[in-house]
């Protein structure tokens, strides 16, 4: 390589293209895959549907679960949830757990619930979440891998742009649980006073809304003690006597002088259908439109998501829309981790300045170590691992174990040249001398990560990203360390017009083999 110094820099080109093409052939996903033998059910049905018939759409759900084989326990929460968020009569969630040594994976149970139940209950909106994916997205308040916000105090708007954005990327393959996040309050039934009516009666708003409280929540009256435990007594009417609308328009109402009428003599009853739920982010009122994947990756998904909106989809004026969820978190990881490996790069390079006291070196060795990434992304496309923030990682630490590699060799260069060795046969001698201790220490932590990317262990799902990195970074830095990293140095004196002339100090050792 130092003979033929242009053929051998085009070569090493060649690599570091080579990477880069891989790693936009990569798959992008915020977190690792990973078979937890659990998962999420989250669940909600219409607004406004009973605590009863949720009930009875779940127990149907039940049996769909008892019947599945891979199945080994579930628990069911309705009107609540795993999460510390309040929950409505119609939403819960079940926590499942599957048996040991099942024959399909989770992904494949998933796929199949997923079938039976919307076949089996389709006013029933489902949803089947990772229990670790879960966790998170409760915490950052970014449950779905997919999020599109839109943006506008048009409440017709957002309820025509929602359901057409939910229609769109439902046509887009690997896209399930999509969910058009509008959330209508059931229809309610609105009393308007007789200001008249009311004021001959000695009545006014309070009054009559009092009475109105008192006969459908109750007032509390009295308590009784049931053992040391005070209960309170609460008084209101029958639940028959206020089941239907004209139960209510015949309600007895009192005013303070005695006077008896039922609500209908002073109030006009008015029926409004269900207000649309509103929810505003930075003091802007948005709808945010949700969804998962399900055997596709994030990154290729959200590309296809917003091709196809771009193709479809026309934004009228003073609406916007954003891209939330996972894949937001994913991507702020991403800048943060980016921002990382750049920090460690200089910093390796700073604490190189300090020790060789010359530029030339800290360039060849980074130089050297940044061929690194070429291997994380080969073996991260070889293995068929998606690029994560586990993973990202892994790069990080491997751009650092390989740096030592061209120090101790470096170091060696130094001395062969103060005993008055030339820089070429110095760099080859020192090569030769190094390449059996890098080969033993790199196998050395090779073998240590084999169990881990192999994913033995529990929990090692999580992990495995990061060791097939490392050992990536590894592979390739004990093949081009010893290389690419002199051949830097090399051209770099070349290119400052510096001679490979002998330094000064010694005797020549006898000429290598």
């Amino acid at each position: 390589m130092l003979r033929h110094p242009v053929l051998a820099l085009a070569c090493i080109a060649i690599v570091g293209a080579g990477g880069v093409a891989l790693y936009f052939q990569l798959e992008s996903d915020f977190l690792p895959a990973q078979d937890e033998g659990a998962f999420v059910l989250d669940y909600f049905t219409r607004p406004g549907t009973s605590l009863a018939e949720t009930d009875r759409m779940l127990r149907h759900v039940e049996q769909i679960l008892r019947g599945t084989e891979e199945i080994e326990s579930y628990s069911r929460r309705t009107g609540a949830r795993l999460a510390l968020a309040i929950a409505e009569p119609n939403t819960g969630d079940f926590l499942v757990k599957l048996k040991q040594g099942r024959s399909r994976s989770t992904d494949e149970v998933i796929d199949e619930l997923r079938g039976k139940i919307r076949a089996a209950e389709p006013a029933l909106n489902t949803e089947f979440p990772g229990v670790l994916s879960d966790l998170i997205g409760d915490l950052t308040w970014s449950p779905d891998p997919v999020e599109i916000k839109i943006f506008t105090s048009d409440a017709d708007r957002l309820k025509q742009l929602a359901a057409k954005i939910a229609e769109e990327i439902e046509q887009v393959p690997g896209v399930v649980d999509v969910n058009d996040g509008l959330v209508v309050a059931g229809p309610s039934l609105r009393y308007k006073i007789r200001g008249a009516a009311a004021a001959r009666a000695g009545l006014d708003v309070t009054q009559i809304g009092e009475n109105l409280e008192v006969a459908m929540l109750g007032a509390e009256s009295s308590y009784v003690l049931e053992g040391d435990r005070p209960r309170t007594v609460r008084v209101l009417l029958s639940r028959s006597q206020t089941e239907r609308r004209q139960h209510i328009d015949e309600m007895p109402v009192r005013s303070s002088q005695g006077v008896r009428l039922i609500l209908d003599d002073v109030a006009e009853a008015e029926l409004r259908s269900g207000q649309l739920e509103r929810h505003r982010e930075d003091l802007r009122e948005l709808i945010a439109v949700s969804a998962r994947f399900s055997g596709r990756d994030l990154g290729s998904g959200i590309v296809a998501i917003k091709k196809r909106l771009s193709q479809t989809l026309q934004i009228p004026p003073g609406v916007s829309i954003e891209y939330g969820g996972l894949y937001r978190q994913q991507q702020e990881s991403f800048r943060n981790f980016m921002f990382v490996l750049i920090m460690s790069v200089l910093l390796v390079y700073g604490v190189l300045l300090l020790e060789f006291r010359t530029v030339l070196h800290p360039l060849a060795i980074v130089g050297g170590a940044l061929l690194a990434l070429f291997g994380v992304a080969g073996a991260l496309w070889l293995t068929g691992i998606s690029l994560n923030i586990v993973s990202f990682l892994g790069a990080i630490i491997g751009v650092g174990i390989v740096a030592k590699n061209g120090i101790l060799m470096f170091d060696y260069v130094d001395h062969l040249r103060h005993r008055g060795l030339p820089l070429t046969e110095a760099l080859v001698q020192s090569g030769r001398r190094h390449w059996r201790p890098v080969l033993m220490t790199s196998l050395a932590a090779l073998s240590g990560l084999l169990p881990l990317a192999y994913g033995v262990g529990a929990g090692a799902d999580m992990l495995r990203p990061l060791a097939v990195a490392v050992i990536g970074a590894l592979c390739i830095a004990l093949v081009l360390s010893l290389l690419a990293t002199p051949l830097f140095y090399y051209v770099l004196l070349r290119v400052f017009g510096l001679h490979e002339r002998p330094v000064a100090g010694g005797p020549a050792p006898e000429a290598s083999e």
